[in-house]
This record gives C-alpha cells, sequence and structure tokens, in this order.
C-alpha cells in the first residue's frame, strides 16, 4: 500500500488563467463605465479695478403705462402726462402725438417700457407698442430732417407732392405689470 501512495507523487498544479482574465475584463469594463471624466479649464475673468469708474448719467427710458382708465406716460421717476380714454376706447391718436413730443425732447433715446395692469386686453397692448415704435410723418419734420429719406420720397417732395415718412421712435420696447 505503501508502495502505491509513493507512486503517485505530487501532482503538478497549474494555474488557470482564463478565469482570472475574464474577471479582469468585467472589472475594467466596470470602472470604465463608472469613472467620471473631468476636464480642466481655464477661465478668463476680469476682475473690476479698485478705481471705481465714473457713474454714467441714466439714460432715458420712456415708461407707458396701460390702466383700465388711459395711459400715464412716464420717464420711471415721474409721470410726464396722463392720456385718458376717448368714449371708451384708448385714444392711440393722442399717444402718438406724446411720444413724438417726448422723442422731439430726447432724440437719442430708443428704450421703452409698456406697462399694463392685468385685465388689459393683449391686442390692445400691441396697438400700444406700434402707436410707440414708429410713426408717419411728412418730410418737413423736424425728426424726418436728420434721417436719410428714401430715393421715392426725396423724389416726390421735388414734384410737390405731401410725401410721408416712417420714422422710427422707441424701437427697443419691454414689457411688464404696472405698479
Amino acid at each position: 500500500m505503501r508502495t502505491l501512495l509513493m507512486r503517485r507523487g505530487p501532482k503538478p498544479t497549474e494555474l488557470l488563467l482564463v478565469p482570472m482574465i475574464d474577471i479582469f475584463t468585467v472589472l475594467v469594463t466596470f470602472l470604465l463605465m463608472t469613472a467620471v471624466f473631468s476636464r480642466i479649464a481655464i477661465m478668463q475673468i476680469d476682475l473690476p479695478s479698485s478705481v471705481s469708474p465714473k457713474p454714467e448719467e441714466p439714460k432715458f427710458r420712456l415708461e407707458v403705462i396701460v390702466r383700465q382708465d388711459g395711459f400715464v406716460l412716464s420717464d420711471g421717476k415721474q409721470a410726464i402726462d396722463t392720456i385718458p380714454k376717448l368714449g371708451g376706447a384708448y385714444d392711440l391718436n393722442a399717444l402718438t402725438e406724446h411720444v413724438l413730443a417726448v422723442k422731439r425732447e430726447h432724440p437719442t433715446a430708443e428704450d421703452a417700457s409698456v406697462l399694463s395692469e392685468p385685465r388689459v386686453p393683449y391686442d390692445e397692448l400691441i396697438q400700444v407698442m406700434d402707436a410707440i415704435r414708429s410713426a408717419d410723418l411728412p418730410t418737413a419734420d423736424a425728426l424726418v430732417a436728420g434721417a436719410a429719406l428714401p430715393p421715392t420720397a426725396a423724389g416726390a417732395a421735388h414734384v410737390g407732392v405731401p410725401q410721408t415718412v416712417k420714422v422710427a421712435l422707441f424701437t427697443n420696447i419691454a414689457l411688464g405689470d404696472a405698479p
């Protein structure tokens, strides 16, 4: 019996690498899928200097407040004018005339705000924006004199036919709720 045990001798052990490669493949795949890749970037930031610039004079901004009983024109600090309703409807012609007067006082201003009360119809707001955005003026008007005339208007002025030109008044319009 002893001879049987002695003949058998130790069996050489083999290391099985295939299951180990499979485990590493799954592990590498898992780590790549869950890895967080971050990109490092440099941001250009302009920090304010210790010397403060001179405060600029605030630009003029027209505010048209659309109320249930009419319009209120203001410059943001004080009321300029009020335009009541005419026959139960908003007086858009009077609004345009008042806006033209304001534009003549501040010819470089282009900013306006239309502020409305909650129950003002949307169609009325659109009409107000159209009324303060531009106006048709005769070619002899002071606001038109500084602007370049289109060729048809310049030619018609020589013939003697009264011609009107569309002039931009307040083109940068913002909407908001009335105070």
